[in-house]
C-alpha cells in the first residue's frame, strides 16, 4: 500500500514538473488544456455559446438583454482603459458587450454576444 502511495506521489510530482511552464509564458500543454490565460483579472463569457451548450448557468436576463442594460455596459467598457484592453486582446467589439459584473474578489466578468 505504501508503495502505491509513493508511486502516486512520484507520478503527480512528475506530471506537475512537465506541465509547469519553464518561463513566465504559458506552456503549450496548459494552452491546450485550459485555453489562453490572459492574467488581466477579466473573464469573458460568450452568451451565445452558453445558451447553445447549456453547460453553464447564465441568468435569463442576459439571454435576452434589454437595450438599456447593453448600452450601460458598453459605456462602462468604453470608459475603462483596463476593460478596453481586455476586450481588445480577446478581439471582442465593445458593441457586443451585454453586461459587466464585478466578482467578489474585484475581478470583472464581461458577458458578450
Amino acid at each position: 500500500m505504501n508503495r502505491k502511495i509513493a508511486a502516486l506521489v512520484a507520478a503527480t510530482i512528475g506530471i506537475a514538473a512537465i506541465a509547469a511552464p519553464a518561463s513566465a509564458e504559458q506552456s503549450v500543454l496548459s494552452l491546450i488544456v485550459f485555453g489562453k490565460i490572459y492574467n488581466d483579472n477579466v473573464m469573458a463569457v460568450q452568451i451565445g455559446t452558453a445558451r447553445r451548450n447549456n453547460d453553464i448557468s447564465v441568468p435569463t436576463g442576459l439571454l435576452y438583454p434589454t437595450s438599456a442594460r447593453a448600452r450601460s455596459a458598453q459605456a462602462t467598457a468604453s470608459q475603462d482603459p483596463a476593460l478596453r484592453a481586455a476586450l481588445s486582446v480577446r478581439a471582442i467589439a465593445v458593441k457586443n458587450v451585454i453586461w459587466i459584473e464585478t466578482a467578489a474578489n474585484g475581478n470583472k466578468i464581461i458577458y458578450y454576444r
